[in-house]
Parts: C-alpha cells; sequence; structure tokens
C-alpha cells in the first residue's frame, strides 16, 4: 500500500521532471544545430549560461585568445543570447558600414532597476532622433569651434596649478578639470574643484565607471543581475547605488533649468533638451521619447564618456612619457619651434607639431581604452564577408584585437609614434586602422572634442613640466577595465616646472 501511494504521488513529479529533461534536451539540439548551420564557428560554453564563466574581468583578451583558434570572427553563447565577435579589421570595416548592425540589444544596463535608456542604448528612429538633438545643440552651443577651444584652454589654466607641487595623483587631479568641459556643454556652467556637488558627481561617476564591466550582466542574465543587485554580491548594488547618486545629483541641474522655462535662448544641452520635449508633447501629451528619465540617462552617459575617456588616454599618454623621456624632449623640441614658452597652445599648432600628433595616437592606439564597442544587435539576417549574423544577434567589436594586430601595427606591444609618421617625418598620418572611438554612425559623437583636450592638455603641461616619477618605482603597464580601459597602477607623478 505504501509502495503504491507513493508511486501515486510521485507520478506528477516524475512527469515534471522527465518534460524539464526534454525541454533541456530539446534547447540543446535546436542550439547546436543553429550554431552548426546559421552562426560562425566558436567554443562551446555551459548550459543556461553559456561561455560566461570563462570570461575573465579583462574580456577583451579572452575575446583576442578565441579569435587565435576559431578565426577573426567567431560566435559563442552568453546566457541564452547568441553572441558574434569579430577581431580583424577586414571584418570590422564591413560591420561599421552595415545597417543592420546599428542596432542595440533589447536589454538595458541595469535591466529592470532603471527604466529608461539612453541614447547610447537605443535603435532606430529613437536613437537617431536623439542624436540629431544632441548633434544639433551641441554644434549651436561652439562643439568644434575656437569657442569651445577657448573654455577648454581657460580650463587648462586652471588646472595647471594643481599638478605643481608635490608628488601628484594625475588621474584625480585630471578627472574633475576633464570633466568641467563637458560640463559646460552639458550644464552652461563649471565647478570648482572643491565644489561639493562637484566632488559629489566626480566621485559616484568613477564608481560607476570602474562597475561598469559588471553591468554587463544585465545584458545577458537580468534576473541574475536583479538578484543580484538585491543579494548585494557582485558588486551589482554598489554599482547600482552609485547610478542613482548621480542620476539624483543630475536631476538637481535638470531641476535648476526647469525653474528658469521660461527663457527662450539654448545655453546647454539642458535646455535643447527641454525645448524639444516641450515641443513634442505640445504635439502629442504622451510623448515619452524626451522624458525626464532619459534626459538623466543621457546626461549620464554624456558625462562619463566626456570625462573617462580623454582622462584615461592622458593617464596612458603620461606613462609613456616617463618611460619613454625621449619623447618628451621630441615633443618639447616641437613646442620650442612652433609655440614658444610664453604663449598659451591653441589647436590649430598640431598642424605644424607632427611627432606631437604621433604620440597622442599611439597613446590611443596603445591604450585602447575602449577595448570592447558596446554591444551591437543585429536588427535582421546580415552577412559580414562569408559569415551569417541571424537577426538578434549580439555582436561584439574587440578594438582591442584590432590594435594589437601584428598584420597592421609591427611589434604590437612596442610604443612607437614613429609608425604614425610620414616616411620624412614631416605629417602625422592617422591610420584606418586606429578606431579609439569605434567607427560608422555610432562612433562616439565626442570624438572631435577629445582630440582638442588631448592636444591641449598634452601640450599645456609639457610646455610647463618635466614629467616624472621616483626613479625606484617601477612602472606598471596593466590595466584595468570599466568603462574605459585604465592604468591599474598610476604612481605619484613629479612635474617639475621648466626654466
Amino acid at each position: 500500500m505504501f509502495l503504491t501511494d507513493y508511486f501515486v504521488f510521485s507520478q506528477p513529479l516524475y512527469s515534471l521532471a522527465t518534460g524539464l529533461i526534454f525541454l533541456f534536451v530539446f534547447n540543446f539540439l535546436v542550439t547546436t544545430i543553429k550554431r552548426l548551420f546559421r552562426l560562425p564557428p566558436g567554443p562551446w560554453g555551459l548550459p543556461i549560461v553559456g561561455y560566461y564563466p570563462f570570461l575573465k574581468d579583462e574580456s577583451y583578451l579572452e575575446f583576442d585568445s578565441l579569435s587565435k583558434k576559431y578565426g577573426p570572427v567567431y560566435s559563442l553563447k552568453l546566457g541564452q543570447h547568441d553572441v558574434v565577435v569579430i577581431c580583424d579589421w577586414d571584418h570590422l570595416k564591413l560591420a561599421f558600414a552595415d545597417e543592420s548592425l546599428l542596432a542595440k540589444p533589447h536589454e538595458l544596463f541595469f535591466e529592470g532597476l532603471i527604466k529608461y535608456p539612453s541614447f547610447a542604448e537605443m535603435s532606430g528612429e529613437h536613437w537617431r532622433s536623439h542624436r540629431r538633438l544632441s548633434l544639433h545643440v551641441l554644434r549651436d552651443l561652439g562643439f568644434g569651434t575656437s569657442k569651445m577651444e577657448e573654455a577648454i584652454s581657460k580650463e587648462i589654466q586652471q588646472f595647471l596649478p594643481t599638478i605643481s607641487e608635490g608628488k601628484v595623483d594625475f588621474f584625480e587631479k585630471l578627472l574633475p578639470s576633464v570633466s568641467n568641459n563637458i560640463s559646460i556643454l552639458l550644464f552652461g556652467h563649471n565647478f570648482k574643484y572643491s565644489d561639493p556637488f562637484k566632488v559629489d558627481l566626480d566621485h559616484n561617476m568613477d564608481r560607476v565607471n570602474q562597475a561598469f564591466q559588471f553591468a554587463g550582466l544585465s545584458a545577458f542574465f537580468p534576473w541574475l543581475f536583479k538578484l543580484s543587485t538585491f543579494l548585494g554580491i557582485f558588486r551589482m548594488s554598489v554599482a547600482y547605488n552609485h547610478v542613482l547618486a548621480v542620476e539624483g545629483l543630475l536631476q538637481k541641474e535638470i531641476d535648476k533649468h526647469q525653474a528658469k522655462s521660461g527663457k527662450s535662448e539654448i545655453d546647454d544641452y539642458i535646455d535643447g533638451y527641454l525645448v524639444e520635449q516641450k515641443n513634442r508633447q505640445n504635439k502629442d501629451e504622451n510623448d515619452q521619447v524626451y522624458s525626464m528619465g532619459v534626459l538623466r540617462r543621457n546626461l549620464t552617459a554624456f558625462f562619463a564618456a566626456g570625462s573617462e575617456t580623454v582622462t584615461a588616454t592622458l593617464a596612458w599618454a603620461m606613462m609613456y612619457l616617463i618611460y619613454n623621456p625621449e619623447y618628451q624632449d621630441k615633443i618639447r623640441a616641437e613646442i620650442a619651434d612652433v609655440i614658444g614658452f610664453d604663449r598659451e597652445p591653441v589647436y590649430t599648432d598640431r598642424n605644424r607639431m607632427p611627432f606631437t600628433i604621433a604620440y597622442l595616437y599611439e597613446a590611443q592606439r596603445i591604450g585602447s581604452i575602449i577595448a570592447v564597442n558596446l554591444l551591437r544587435r543585429a536588427s535582421r539576417d546580415t552577412k559580414i564577408g562569408k559569415y551569417n549574423i541571424p537577426k538578434d544577434t549580439i555582436v561584439i567589436f574587440n578594438l582591442w584585437s584590432i590594435h594589437r594586430d601584428p598584420k597592421l601595427w609591427p611589434e604590437p606591444e612596442k610604443f612607437d609614434p614613429n609608425r604614425f609618421l610620414s616616411e620624412d617625418g614631416s605629417k602625422a598620418v592617422k591610420l584606418p586602422y586606429l578606431v579609439p572611438f569605434s567607427g560608422g554612425k555610432r562612433i562616439c559623437p565626442g570624438e572631435g572634442l577629445a582630440n582638442v583636450e588631448l592636444f591641449l592638455y598634452l601640450v599645456n603641461i609639457l610646455q610647463k613640466y618635466r614629467v616624472r616619477c621616483d626613479p625606484d618605482v617601477k612602472l606598471s603597464f596593466e590595466a584595468t577595465f570599466g568603462v574605459s580601459r585604465r592604468p591599474k597602477y598610476s604612481p605619484p607623478l613629479i612635474f617639475e616646472k621648466i626654466g
């Protein structure tokens, strides 16, 4: 009787277990067939999680290593998503030009916890609309003109005295200065370095940048992301709290602008956004394309990209100036010849300073601050070379591989600005496969601003100071990877005044 009762009681559990096993096997067979016939070759991962457990913090290194085994274009599973990774220039330039690879994944960073996407996470007409507005407003504000250059130069003159005494944490000193340049565009004003609002904003933004790699979990495992945030593991709750802190601070700036909503002139990005929002809602009161949530997210994206990329690139540039002091002498020789040591540098000076520009190109190449492009999604079936990419496949551009490809760069691990000089050394030549800001229609919109900042900061610093560190310090070129790839160990720097 007991055995009979047990059998009757267990029958539903047995059926459930059998069904789950069947679904698992069926899913595995479907995935296998799809991988074999529709996707490029690649490594097999584990059930449910795919290849994710095998990726290290520096995922771009693992992606590069896999390309040596499976080819320049390969596929893998991350969670339940099919992912294609592109690791060579021939296929990357095709991908840059492919309209079907402009879309973004359906899931957001911090999926389920943050409701609104930024323009960097949008696809289709919403992305195009926000891109048009951003470019239009920033252009009207003097983006890429002498007006913006004058503001940057003024900021640099405020920055230079902060590095003139003792041993300096260069990244820590530089970040508030660079973020002031983007503050002018976004908020219409900059801040004193000691301003509590700015200190709080820079601190929280830097923490978000450092934890950014963990936000990738949200794209592939939204359920795991929400659970780990709730449980406080994988640093998710910390990263999320810093995101909330940043958006809370940005909302204060938005509130100040809304309090002056009667004005007609546009002085910054927030003004331009609010005007566009009002115009659209006058036509359709339910329009949410330009919501307050999206504005906060856009400001976060602009602020992070505008601050972190320039700061990280200059951090690498300083490291290699110390390691190769002869390059300091070469740049300073160009400064002496073209600018002198009395007047401030201007951006047009770059046309007569080829080695300085070549040095910055090489710093961008070897720094590879955007080692992996923000995720893309195929909006329809497409083909890159001989490789099929089915609709809704996630696509990763491994820019690190491009910048370390020995077929493109002889001795790629060597820091050598001469690779960007013409044969007679009279011109700096930007090679097409130097792609520090990605490429195609989704290239970073701040590339022009970043290039002005990189030149003016570097030249102003070397015009005034000789850069070194303690001779007993052993330089390390290890990196840490968040929003950008930055030096993991940055020694205190000493800036000795010239003359």
